[in-house]
């Protein structure tokens, strides 16, 4: 008996951290995208100081930070797995959780960090420059914890509730996972570009926003496909295996015919291995996201 208790709540704390990974990392990479371009993050942190302490946006190391989410995520999925009853069964659960975010991880961080006191007091950086960052961060984790308590808090509802909010969470799920799925691209890209031998300017990348709007489009077909089949899905009328050559198919296909139409052509063999990872990766969130019936 203990060990099937144990075994439940292993399991229950894995589908909670797939949960909290998924969100974080889709919400870190749609506001990290729109307040880069909205506030230039590449020409602030090009200035005087600040270019002392933040690495440029063209750089390499800083492409590393959305591979890095689902770490940071599963983190956050530790520290709240013992808080979470506390957080979902309160009336404003998400005000609780974003709170702890607020206080803990912007302002009153204990080390000098950009936005907190401590950084304030302790750098050099201009105050202009701890303000700038509060936007992204306060409404990256508000964001956060909206969608965690929502779709978390359907499981201590009753029945009829659950199935009235379903359709919401599900096109909230094909959201994220689809955001989620840019890691995947990134991967591929960097992979063909290897491939090809041909060297990558993440500079003109980052403030390219014809290269950028190619995947603003594949997001929008992925969404619009997961909301199709999550229903074959979880009606068992679809395998995984089948999930996974669809999505291959669309994930090759739509930077390929953007390519050809917008920029250049793209060899087939490179624009198969760059669909490879976001396929793999819906695969993987269509099947933890979406409950067979």
């Amino acid at each position: 008996m203990q060990q099937s208790t144990g075994a439940s709540s292993t399991k229950e704390f894995l589908i909670f951290a797939a949960k909290v990974v998924l969100i974080h990392t889709a919400t870190y990479f749609v506001f990290g995208l729109i307040m880069s371009n909205v506030f230039d993050y590449g020409r602030i942190f090009q200035q005087e100081v600040i270019r002392d302490y933040m690495r440029p946006m063209g750089s390499s190391a800083a492409y590393l930070g959305p591979l890095l989410q689902p770490l940071r995520g599963l983190l956050y999925a530790a520290a709240l797995w013992p808080l979470r009853r506390t957080i979902m069964t309160h009336k404003r659960g998400w005000l609780i959780l974003w709170g702890i975010f607020v206080i803990f991880g912007i302002l009153g961080t204990p080390a000098a960090a950009p936005s907190s006191l401590e950084g304030i007091i302790y750098t050099k950086l201009p105050l202009w420059y701890h303000l700038i960052g509060l936007p992204e961060m306060l409404l990256q984790t508000l964001t956060f914890s909206l969608i965690l308590v929502g779709w978390e808090r359907r499981r201590y509802q009753p029945e009829s509730s659950r199935r009235r909010s379903a359709q919401g969470a599900d096109v909230i799920k094909a959201v994220m996972i689809a955001c989620f799925a840019y890691m995947g691209y990134a991967i591929g890209s960097i992979l063909s570009a290897v491939i090809a031998r041909v060297a990558i300017n993440f500079e003109a990348a980052a403030s390219d926003w014809t290269t950028q709007i190619m995947f603003v489009v594949a997001f929008v077909f992925n969404v619009v496909f997961i909301l199709l089949l999550s229903r074959l899905w979880t009606a068992h009328k679809i395998t995984l295996w089948q999930v996974f050559l669809l999505f291959w198919l669309v994930d090759t296909v739509v930077p390929l015919g953007y390519q050809l139409i917008f920029l250049s052509p793209m060899p087939i063999p490179l624009a198969m291995l760059m669909g490879v990872f976001p396929a793999l990766v819906i695969t993987i969130g269509l099947r933890l996201g979406y409950k067979r019936e």
